[in-house]
């Protein structure tokens, strides 16, 4: 998402900050966020469908019927609201943007951030919480995990909160985890264990 510029960023923002407005509203706020992040992973993967929502050469009137006969009862009311007024806009391209900004205001909503975590080894829960309460100490925001494992960091961790990585206060705390990490990747690679990703 970061390839997004930031004129779509600013427009996607205020639908989003809307979204999120109407769904607390509801107390919708999460199951929508859940929603909305499915639909951009859909979005991402599926090239017709993204051609479908986007392109200027389908018409508004016959797309109006395919996202109702797609969506309705089978996704919140909301976001087949919220599909059909993007698509009177011709905005429907924007979902993937909407989503991300939906996710940032729901998280600063919830006092928490994005925690992008790249290991060479599963963190144990007392490692997820030594993390999350450095984060906490030093940005006062509860962490959102995103663990990802990769065995070819050979031993410790690459850390990224929000949209920046983590600054050399935050990566001095977590130091000593990170020497952790090595250690215990050293044990398993001496005792013949595999990784599984």
């Amino acid at each position: 998402m970061s390839s997004l510029d930031d004129k779509t960023i600013a427009v996607a923002r205020v639908y989003s900050e809307a979204l999120l407005s109407l769904a607390r509203e509801l107390g919708e706020e999460e199951s929508l966020l859940s929603e909305l992040q499915g639909l951009a992973s859909v979005i991402e993967t599926d090239s017709k469908f993204r051609d479908f929502l986007s392109s200027p050469l389908v018409d508004a009137t016959p797309r109006k019927s395919s996202l109702e006969t797609m969506f309705r009862n089978q996704a919140s009311d909301l976001l087949v609201d919220t599909l059909q007024v993007l698509n009177r806009k011709n905005r429907l391209g924007l979902l993937p943007a909407i989503s991300q900004t939906y996710q940032e205001a729901y998280n600063d909503l919830r006092h928490q951030i994005d925690v992008h975590l790249t290991s060479a080894i599963p963190l144990s829960e007392s490692q997820r919480e030594r993390i999350r309460e450095a984060v906490k100490k030093k940005m006062g925001l509860e962490s959102h995990l995103i663990e990802r494992v990769d065995p070819s960091l050979i031993g410790g961790m690459v850390l990224q909160i929000g949209d920046r990585k983590a600054d050399a206060s935050i990566a001095t705390e977590l130091r000593t985890l990170n020497t952790t990490l090595l250690t215990r990747a050293s044990r398993q690679i001496q005792s013949g264990a595999h990784f599984e990703n």
